[in-house]
C-alpha cells in the first residue's frame, strides 16, 4: 500500500476553499480524508502568503543549467573518444561553470552516454 507524500495542488485548494466556505476543520478533514495537521498546515499557509501551493526549490540546487546540459551532451556527441576531465574543461571554457567530473558521467549516464 502506497502512500503519498503530499497533497496535490487542488486538494489542496479545495481544502482552504471548504475552510473559507465555512466549515470547520473536522469537517473539511472527514470530506477529504486529510489529517488534522495537513489541514491545519495548509490553511496556515494559505494564511501566512495567499497560496494553497508548496513552496519551490526543496532539495539539492542544480549545478548546471538546461542550455550547458545541452553544451555538455552535444560536445560528447561531436567528440565521440572524449574523456569526462576533457569535457569538464571544455564546459569551463565556454561557460565559466565549474562542475565535478562526476557531475558529468552522471549526466551522461542519464542519457545513455557514457564518457570514455
Amino acid at each position: 500500500m502506497s502512500k503519498r507524500s503530499h497533497l496535490t495542488k487542488s486538494e489542496a485548494w479545495r481544502v482552504v476553499g471548504r475552510l473559507e466556505g465555512g466549515q470547520t476543520q473536522a469537517e473539511v478533514e472527514q470530506a477529504n480524508g486529510v489529517s488534522q495537521s495537513a489541514t491545519s498546515r495548509i490553511w496556515n499557509r494559505f494564511l501566512e502568503t495567499g497560496s494553497a501551493g508548496r513552496r519551490p526549490g526543496q532539495g539539492r540546487r542544480r549545478a548546471t543549467t538546461p542550455n550547458e546540459d545541452r553544451y555538455l551532451v552535444l560536445t560528447a556527441r561531436r567528440h565521440r573518444n572524449i574523456n569526462a576531465i576533457l569535457l569538464q574543461q571544455h564546459l569551463r571554457s565556454a561557460t565559466g561553470t565549474t562542475v565535478s567530473t562526476k557531475t558529468v558521467r552522471n549526466w551522461l549516464h542519464c542519457l545513455g552516454m557514457y564518457a570514455r
